[in-house]
C-alpha cells in the first residue's frame, strides 16, 4: 500500500481554479429592466432642483467648514519668515533675469549693429 489511490465512492474535491471560477458565475447579478427608485428619481432630479441644489451646497459649506478645523495654521512667526523667504527671492530671481535680459540686448545690439 505505498501510494495513495483516489477511491471512485468517494467525492473528489475540485481544483482552486474551479472553485474560484464557480462563485462569480453564481453571485453575478442579472440586471433587471426596471431601474430602482434610486436610479430614477436620479435620471428625473438630474441634481438641477433648487432644493437639490441648496442642499448639495449645504452639505459642502459644512465638509469645507469641518476640513478647515483639521488645518494647522502656521503661527505669525512662521508666517512672516515664509513671506520674507518668498520676497527674497523673487528680488533675487528677478534681479538675476534683469542682468541677462540687459546682457542679451547688449549682445544682439552689437551683433544687429
Amino acid at each position: 500500500m505505498g501510494g495513495a489511490t483516489p477511491d471512485p465512492a468517494m467525492p473528489q474535491a475540485a481544483s482552486p481554479s474551479e472553485e474560484e471560477a464557480r462563485p462569480e458565475r453564481e453571485t453575478k447579478k442579472k440586471m433587471s429592466p426596471v431601474p430602482s427608485r434610486r436610479e430614477a428619481e436620479k435620471k428625473a432630479d438630474n441634481g438641477m432642483s433648487v432644493s437639490g441644489m441648496v442642499r448639495t451646497s449645504l452639505q459642502f459649506l459644512r465638509e469645507s467648514r469641518m476640513e478647515l478645523k483639521k488645518v494647522k495654521w502656521p503661527t505669525r512667526k512662521e508666517l512672516l519668515a515664509s513671506t520674507a523667504v518668498v520676497i527674497g527671492l523673487t528680488l533675487v530671481v528677478s534681479f538675476f533675469l534683469g542682468l541677462i535680459d540687459f546682457g542679451l540686448i547688449k549682445i544682439i545690439k552689437n551683433i544687429v549693429g
